[in-house]
């Protein structure tokens, strides 16, 4: 069972919990490469909140970014209890997404939001007499 979540960290946080979920293997040449156990991880980075206003190609305001390490990752299987505490649901789907499974995202969205407006089914739409 794959499980699509978005998590924000704290830089001090994700270097501590990518650990468990990260992997070394070495190339026949020697080279080492860093890949990742049992899932897909895709680092955000600190997000736009705001963005920057511009006049004339001028920075007017600056842009406001979040002072939290947005990651999204692809679980194979269940995302590990120390992940748990931070994980977020932004509206469907955030800023990113794994091309084909935004349903497994959805689904853990309306698990936590059954009330939101993403997550109701469409009336059937009545036959013309």
């Amino acid at each position: 069972m794959k499980t699509f979540a978005k998590f924000e960290f704290t830089p001090t946080q994700w270097a501590t919990l990518r650990k468990l979920i990260e992997t070394t293997t070495t190339t026949p040449d020697g080279t080492k490469v860093q890949s990742w156990k049992d899932c897909a991880v895709v680092e955000l980075g600190f997000i736009v909140i705001t963005p920057a206003v511009l006049k004339d190609l001028e920075v007017i305001t600056p842009a406001v970014l979040s002072d939290k390490w947005a990651v999204d990752i692809l679980f194979y299987g269940e995302v590990p209890k120390e992940f748990e505490p931070y994980a977020v649901y932004p509206n469907p789907c955030g800023v990113h997404t794994f091309s084909g499974d935004e349903s497994l995202y959805l689904k853990s969205f309306c698990a936590k939001y059954p009330e939101s407006e993403f997550c109701k089914l469409p009336e059937p739409i009545e036959p013309i007499k």
